[in-house]
């Protein structure tokens, strides 16, 4: 199991190599559709109120050195301008390898009479280390795997937002230039790292079923050069504030049960497990994830309902 784990981290860190592996390379998340900062920089300040988002996720349990990815996120509306601000801090580790940094957003909201449209920019860095000596790899001394790599590389990205009080849909490119990693000449080969543009399109509709229940289907497209398009579609149902459940297939990789619990008005609690049903489903058992979710509303007496997008 360690030497078809080792295949697959080297996999990953070679991604976009000169042999043109690729991997979805930004951190995955079930639970986005309850922090829509993560994939959309045009989301921050959408909520009347400042919110501050925690995201713990550890993978492929049972695999040793699995992908492990930690966040902290806040966002609010600038005064009573049409102006939102928000700011991300990102620690994602998988094997040798492991990345930390911070962005910032700013959007702008255009209010219809019954719809918002919101425009977002978001600027960061991002820290990429890994220390490739430590892998234990087939070939002892391949000049590919003999130095370290410890990068910073700039990004931006954009996005648009656009809901009514029943529906909402969302376009986002969060990483735009296609930054180089690594870059290193053998003999006569040349390899590359790369970390490659990703683009997410997702929406999603509420339906009032009774005076106690909302469902809230939606779904989420992934694209990353070089890969089949990845997808999520997702159900989950509201008992009134209190608490949700739902459930998630991400395409040819994992079923999700989703969570959500109120703790006090402005605090929930929520809780995704992933049931592996791709390749890796005979060797590694699900995932967790934990997110916590803040708001501090500006008016005390008005707290928007949770499943409100």
């Amino acid at each position: 199991m360690k030497k078809l784990f080792t295949l697959t981290v080297c996999s990953l860190l070679c991604s976009a190599f000169g042999f043109q592996l690729s991997a979805q390379q930004l951190p995955l998340y079930s639970q986005y559709m309850f922090n829509t900062l993560e994939i959309n920089p045009a989301y921050a300040g959408f909520k009347e109120s400042m919110q501050f988002t925690s995201i713990f996720r550890k993978q492929f349990n049972g695999i040793k050195d699995a992908p492990q990815t930690a966040q902290l996120s806040f966002d609010m509306p600038i005064g009573t301008t049409q102006l939102g601000v928000g700011l991300k801090l990102v620690d994602d580790k998988i094997s040798v390898s492991r990345t930390t940094g911070a962005q910032g957003s700013m959007s702008y909201h255009i209010d219809g009479d019954n719809s918002r449209i919101s425009f977002g920019l978001q600027v960061g860095a991002l820290n990429y280390k890994a220390n490739m000596v430590d892998l234990n790899v087939t070939h002892a001394g391949d000049p590919i795997f003999a130095q370290d790599v410890n990068t910073l590389v700039a990004n931006f990205g954009t996005g648009i937002f656009y809901n009514t009080d029943k529906f909402y849909a969302g376009v986002s490119v969060p990483n735009i230039v296609r930054t180089h990693l690594r870059e290193t000449n053998i003999a006569l080969n040349h390899y590359e790292v790369k970390q490659s543009p990703h683009f997410y399109i997702n929406a999603g509709m509420l339906f009032t079923l009774n005076d106690n229940f909302v469902l809230k289907p939606s779904f989420l497209l992934r694209g990353v050069k070089g890969i089949p398009l990845n997808y999520d579609i997702n159900a989950n149902v509201f008992f009134r504030e209190l608490f949700s459940m739902g459930v998630s297939y991400r395409s040819h990789s994992a079923v999700v049960g989703l969570m959500d619990v109120r703790v006090i008005p402005e605090l929930r609690l929520g809780y995704a497990y992933d049931y592996n049903v791709g390749r890796l489903s005979a060797f590694a058992k699900g995932t967790h994830e934990i997110i916590l979710r803040y708001h501090i509303p500006f008016d005390r007496d008005i707290l928007m309902p949770s499943y409100l997008f």
